[in-house]
């Protein structure tokens, strides 16, 4: 299999082609697949500056082709992926490949490996990669034996003539390869999708073993000469700072080096560091020993009154002021008038942060003039943005090493802690590796918006909805840069509220502004999970209203074979097939014992199909999550295994999230501190998962997210199938016992 090489910068340049003979690839990448065009490494613009180049792929003397990945790896296998499709269209042998981590540099393109995006940017651009690689071997074998280049064939590691048979090894033809032009893609000759060999196929995962055996780099594993370690005392308030402090009794601990005060952002927090003491010291022991010690009088700021659940409650129950038309079709009033019946309901989802299992660490060394840095980072090229205004440095000037991470889901694509680490460098002169703990994470995070979602039904006599009036009301991420961030961003509302699937003649949609009290970040899935919770229930209370099977009046409602417009590249054919398979995974509807239910639910997100049915028993003592079966939709799969797990790890990620999930703010303090108290599901709640991947030849879709968005509904749905309540504010355990 493919290995995952750790390299030197010195064994890297020498692999890359400056110390050893070879053919470099490289390509200048747009986010327009049909733009993308190989450039040789000569090539300059037409103001004569360097173009903006990538390497991807090496071929060396020594036969052993070099890939590299530019996307973060976190356990979703994209190191593999990517790297399977380029040897794939290059007739690679996958066991003389060496994949190499990317180091952060606008000249991969888009590196933020977020949004589930990596498959659907870079799988045309991967594959014209390997194409064009091959072709230049292919050329370079033609030239060498004067010879047609059609009756050079590329297979396996080699290049063979057709005619005589007489063959060489890609490392032969290395050298003669990097003196051929590189080709326009529009030239390439791609394989069919039945002469594939590694693409849709289950290859392990380049980092499995070093994963298995604990060998693996994260970003705690950064170790330096003369390296110091950081623990830092954040200010809890948001845009909050320091009234008053003493520090004494932490700098008299042993092994406390200094105490370093922060200044962080008053008013928009962006990606910049909190305002905070660092406790500097030898150890990392020492550090957070100190900084137990400190004496800090906090400045509460505007926030320090903040009360999450009451702002929620009182969302709730608020009159509509200040709302904002996002999507008007038809009469909604007229509908709502004239309507046989009418059902309206309110569902509130908390704040939620995203407790990867690895907290967020990085490792900076700052010369004067440079600045490198460690980090188990989603966005390296974020990154070097944020520490070049925090430094005052050009981004030329800053190196940012990539490490594994132990997940991630959004949180570490935010550069706060790198910016840390970077400042702390530059401050104290010495290599500084700032650790966050558990409570950091847990206390600080950039957390998962509160929603709180009206609707409104209007049905008639037929039990068909004639209109449906929906209004959302939740803190935006805009509010991250922008002093007055009130309203949501069409593009929050847009995921899976504004875009709903079903054929309605009358519908409006509304937003009224929300508090910002804390930083708003991403969480895996985005606005879409508030969402689909919100509306997947809605509509089965509407089946239920109407004595109705759930999943046949959700096909009802979705209506005919469409793409649904409206902002949305919804198919709803490709949606009511995943509805359909998870039925028949489940068994829909199928004979349950006492006590026991079926929930339904599906989504469209980051252009793929989802469905879920789950089964749960309700009874005296609590619920218990039985099984959950879910259907997808991705289009082609580039490794179906890792698709399946991603799948498996999205059910226990949304299951955590309904069941527990929530962030409370109390006085303007997060109460929540570790896992004793911030629950994620255990081994013994873990249901029986039944994951069913559709085969399509349909373009590449998101994978990392969509996975979640339709389980919180689908166990909602299945609680009141089981005779229990109607839940519509989240999480589960506010409600149940959860078993």
């Amino acid at each position: 299999m493919a290995q995952l090489s750790k390299l030197s910068r010195r064994q890297f340049m020498q692999m890359t082609g400056l110390g050893t003979a070879g053919l470099a690839l490289s390509a200048c990448v747009k986010h327009d697949e049909s733009a993308t065009k190989p450039v040789p490494l000569t090539q300059t613009s037409a103001t004569g500056k360097p173009a903006e180049l990538n390497v991807f792929v090496h071929i060396g003397s020594n036969n052993r082709v070099t890939i590299m990945a530019h996307r973060s790896e976190m356990g979703q296998g994209i190191r593999t992926s990517l790297p399977q499709v380029v040897a794939d269209e290059l007739d690679a042998d996958w066991d003389k490949v060496d994949i190499l981590q990317a180091q952060g540099d606008k000249k991969y393109g888009d590196q933020n490996t977020d949004g589930s995006q990596s498959a659907r940017q870079f799988y045309k651009v991967m594959r014209n990669m390997g194409g064009a690689a091959k072709l230049m071997l292919r050329q370079a074998a033609a030239a060498q034996w004067q010879v047609p280049l059609e009756s050079c064939i590329a297979k396996d590691h080699r290049v063979t003539h057709a005619g005589t048979g007489k063959s060489l090894s890609y490392g032969e033809l290395a050298e003669g390869a990097a003196k051929q032009p590189l080709p326009d893609v529009k030239t390439l000759q791609l394989k069919n999708p039945d002469e594939f060999k590694y693409i849709g196929k289950p290859v392990t995962m380049v980092d499995f073993t070093d994963i298995v055996r604990g060998s693996t780099h994260y970003g705690i594993d950064t170790i330096l000469p003369d390296m110091v370690h950081a623990s830092i005392e954040r200010c809890p308030y948001y845009c909050g700072g320091i009234e008053s402090f003493d520090d004494t009794k932490a700098r008299a601990v042993p092994g406390v080096l200094q105490v370093i005060k922060i200044d962080g952002a008053k008013e928009i927090p962006g990606f910049t560091p909190l305002t905070g003491l660092a406790v500097i010291a030898t150890n990392t022991w020492a550090a957070l020993e100190g900084r137990k010690a400190l004496v800090v009088k906090w400045d509460k700021g505007a926030h320090g009154a903040h009360d999450s659940r009451a702002t929620i409650a009182a969302l709730v129950k608020a009159p509509i002021v200040d709302a904002k038309d996002i999507r008007v079709r038809g009469d909604i009033e007229q509908a709502l008038k004239t309507a046989a019946k009418t059902h309206e309901a309110v569902y509130t989802t908390p704040y939620m942060e995203h407790a990867t299992m690895e907290p967020p660490a990085a490792t900076a060394r700052f010369t004067g003039e440079a600045c490198e840095i460690w980090a188990c980072t989603q966005n390296p090229q974020g990154a070097i943005e944020s520490v070049s205004q925090l430094l005052g440095i050009k981004p030329e000037q800053i190196t940012v090493n990539v490490t594994l991470l132990g997940g991630a889901f959004g949180r570490k694509s935010k550069p706060d802690f790198i910016g840390e680490a970077a400042y702390l460098a530059k401050a104290t002169g010495k290599p500084v590796r700032v650790t966050w703990s558990r409570e950091d994470t847990i206390r600080m995070g950039y957390y998962h918006a509160f929603s709180v979602q009206h609707f409104k039904a209007a049905l008639n006599k037929q039990q068909q909805i004639i209109g449906l009036d929906s209004r959302i009301v939740s803190p935006s991420i805009r509010s991250l840069n922008e002093p007055d961030g009130r309203y949501m961003q069409n593009w929050e509302i847009g995921q899976g509220f504004n875009t709903v699937p079903y054929d309605i003649p009358n519908v409006r949609v509304r937003n009224t502004p929300a508090p910002t009290d804390t930083r708003i970040g991403w969480l895996r899935s985005v606005y879409h999970q508030n969402h689909a919770f919100a509306l997947n229930s809605f509509i089965d209370e509407l089946a239920r209203l109407n004595k109705k099977d759930s999943l046949e009046f959700q096909l009802a409602a979705i209506g005919a074979d469409r793409p649904t417009g409206d902002g949305n590249n919804c198919d709803v054919a490709r949606l009511k097939n995943v509805l359909r398979t998870v039925a028949q995974t489940s068994g829909w509807p199928a004979k349950v014992g006492a006590s026991e239910g079926w929930g339904i639910a599906t989504h469209f997100s980051f252009d793929s199909y989802v469905a879920v049915a789950s089964k749960v028993r309700v009874d005296k003592t609590g619920l218990r999550i039985l099984e959950v079966h879910l259907a997808l939709d991705c289009g082609q799969m580039i490794n179906p295994d890792r698709v399946h797990s991603q799948m498996e790890g999205s059910v226990i990620f949304a299951l955590s999230s309904v069941l527990f999930g929530e962030i409370t703010f109390k006085d303007g303090v997060v109460e929540q501190s570790s896992f004793d108290n911030y629950l994620l599901l255990r081994m013994n709640q873990s249901p029986k998962i039944v994951i069913t991947l559709i085969p399509s030849d349909k373009k590449h879709t998101g994978v990392g997210e969509p996975g979640v968005c339709p389980v919180p509904a689908s166990v909602a749905n299945a609680i009141v199938a089981a005779g229990g309540p109607r839940i519509r504010e989240l999480p589960l355990k506010n409600h149940l016992n959860i078993l």
